[in-house]
């Protein structure tokens, strides 16, 4: 009955062994590169004239992003942010807003600490634009084969900026500035 009973438990501590090796061969984990973009669209409006800095944002990402055959960024994916910094409108410029992403939840609840910003030309800064001139003077222009005519050259004072608003379901870019692991 001794010899049945260690038989019993050296089968159930060989299984349970193969079954974890199994397990781990088929647990893939993909790396992420920073530099990499995620296209997120924006679930709520946020303004440089309400947004305070550390304000929780959430975007979405909407389809599926693969690394070779392995699915990393599943559609419904939640990303989050924060508010970086928040430029007011001044004479010459519209207001700009700067996110920081934190944080993705995939569909099936994964966490993973992500560190990237919402991509712009402008330095990552959404909004934050040149206004155009308010006052034009007409300066005349002579040509030896043309009448004289007139043409309104830009003074040097410019317009009040706007504020910046990014309405719900724009499409935005994500810039990755650090690698993410991701587990399978």
């Amino acid at each position: 009955m001794l010899l049945k009973n260690v038989l019993v438990l050296i089968l159930i501590f060989f299984m349970s062994v193969t079954s974890k090796i199994y397990a781990d061969e088929n647990e893939t984990s993909v790396q992420i590169r920073q530099g990499t973009f995620l296209k997120v669209l924006v679930t709520e409006e946020f303004s440089s004239l309400s947004a305070d800095i550390g304000d929780e944002i959430c975007f979405l990402n909407l389809q599926d992003m693969y690394i070779y055959e392995t699915n990393v960024v599943p559609a419904n994916t939640k990303i989050y942010g924060e508010i970086e910094d928040v430029l007011e409108p001044v004479e010459g410029r519209d207001g700009a807003i700067k996110v920081l992403i934190t944080k993705m939840i995939t569909p099936d609840k994964k966490v993973y600490k992500i560190k990237g910003h919402i991509y712009s030309e402008n330095d990552n800064y959404l909004g934050g634009k040149m206004t155009s001139s308010t006052y034009y003077r007409k300066v005349p222009h002579y040509s030896s084969s043309m009448r004289p005519f007139l043409q309104a050259a830009p003074l040097n004072v410019l317009e009040m900026g706007k504020h910046t608003v990014v309405k719900p379901g724009a499409e935005l870019f994500v810039i990755l500035e650090n690698d993410v692991k991701i587990n399978n």
